[in-house]
């Protein structure tokens, strides 16, 4: 008895400290009106902004090789009306569907800022945690999207069961630094995009609706 009124007492202090738990329906109708009143294209914009102008200064000072490396999902191409379908779900077969339909489009400020990177002569490449069998469906939904034709597409292999991307996203940066590419910049929606090095900036953009380790 006293084990347990101990252990309801440090749930109770915890619970105060922390504050309540947000409700779940609170939450996602939270995030649909942060999507939905264009708040988070404006954040996005923001970030995709800032490395811009790092990656143009980089670039005026002389970067040799230079490199701009990619997330997909939520990076360059929103998942948000998957989610919000799905509240906020998801499932293999309804995500190939998704996708073999071209239902994922374009983050409009992510398009620009790689089309301006491109324009500017800096390889895009794109590091995503899909898996290496929808490469084909993967480059047709960038093109259609109007991205421009990467440098590099590194897919997660089928057999990497890893509890964290981390690895897979940093070994391709390591690759891509390899041929002899300078990484001026990372960009990515998940910190798991960005960690690991082989980078020299990295940028996180918002995204509410899930986390990868």
């Amino acid at each position: 008895m006293l084990a347990l009124l101990a252990s309801l007492l440090l749930a109770a202090s915890q619970f105060a400290v922390n504050g309540p738990i947000p409700n779940l329906d609170v939450v996602k109708r939270e995030i649909v009106q942060y999507y939905t009143s264009g708040q988070h294209d404006a954040d996005v914009a923001r970030v995709d902004a800032r490395m811009q102008t790092d990656v143009d200064a980089r670039v005026r000072a002389g970067a040799r090789k230079p490199a701009a490396v990619f997330d997909i999902d939520d990076t360059a191409l929103s998942t948000f009306t998957y989610e919000r379908a799905h509240d906020f779900g998801f499932d293999d077969v309804s995500w190939t569907s998704w996708e073999r339909a071209d239902r994922f489009p374009a983050i409009v400020p992510t398009l620009r800022l790689a089309q301006h990177l491109a324009h500017e002569h800096i390889a895009i490449f794109f590091v995503t945690g899909r898996r290496a069998p929808e490469r084909g469906v993967t480059l047709h939904e960038l093109a259609l999207a109007g991205y421009p034709k990467p440098a590099g597409l590194y897919l997660r292999p089928v057999n990497d069961h890893a509890s964290s991307v981390i690895p897979f996203k940093s070994s391709s940066r390591a690759h891509i630094v390899a041929l002899g590419y300078d990484i001026v910049a990372s960009v990515g929606d998940q910190w798991s995009d960005l960690r690991g090095g082989y980078a020299d900036s990295v940028y996180k953009l918002p995204n509410p609706m899930y986390y990868l380790p």
